[in-house]
């Protein structure tokens, strides 16, 4: 059985942050991920000393870094959370793709697998073929929010 590692949202943003600037084999500067998380030079270098303790990167002051596998592991599940939200709020909800992307951002931390799983096959249901049901699942919801703004 997998040991659960409970890292903070912020320690899961710097593994995505890794993830996504070092590709699937590739690695990372602090200075690339203080530029993608818009934060200071000391607080990369606090992160990447606590993800290090806990065997989640590779990381030596001045030498780039790379994601251990547990470490890839764990921020390619925090971005697929991140995905599933952000596509579900789109997809489903119609919301706006800036807005979406910055709900997901805050809900990728604590959303359960569950929830995910759950929001996965609703999108892929909602998403799918509806003929002989009367319309498009989507576009419906979509009438309906009009009619219920058009109320408010």
């Amino acid at each position: 059985m997998k040991k659960k590692t409970k890292l903070s949202a912020s320690l899961e943003d710097y593994l995505e942050a890794i993830y996504l600037i070092s590709g699937e084999d590739g690695d990372a500067r602090s200075k690339e991920i203080k530029e993608h998380l818009q934060v200071s030079g000391p607080s990369v270098t606090e992160a990447l000393q606590l993800l290090a303790e806990k065997g989640l990167v590779n990381y030596a002051p001045y030498e780039s870094i790379t994601l251990t596998p547990r470490g890839k592991e764990i921020a390619r599940d925090v971005l697929h959370r991140h995905e599933t939200l952000r596509d579900f709020f789109i997809d489903v909800l119609g919301i706006d793709a800036k807005l979406a992307d910055e709900g997901a951002c805050k809900m990728e931390h604590v959303a359960s697998a569950n929830i995910i799983d759950r929001m996965v096959k609703y999108t892929k249901y909602i998403k799918g073929d509806c003929k002989g049901q009367g319309c498009d699942k989507v576009n419906c919801f979509d009438e309906y929010l009009k009619t219920k703004e058009d109320q408010a």
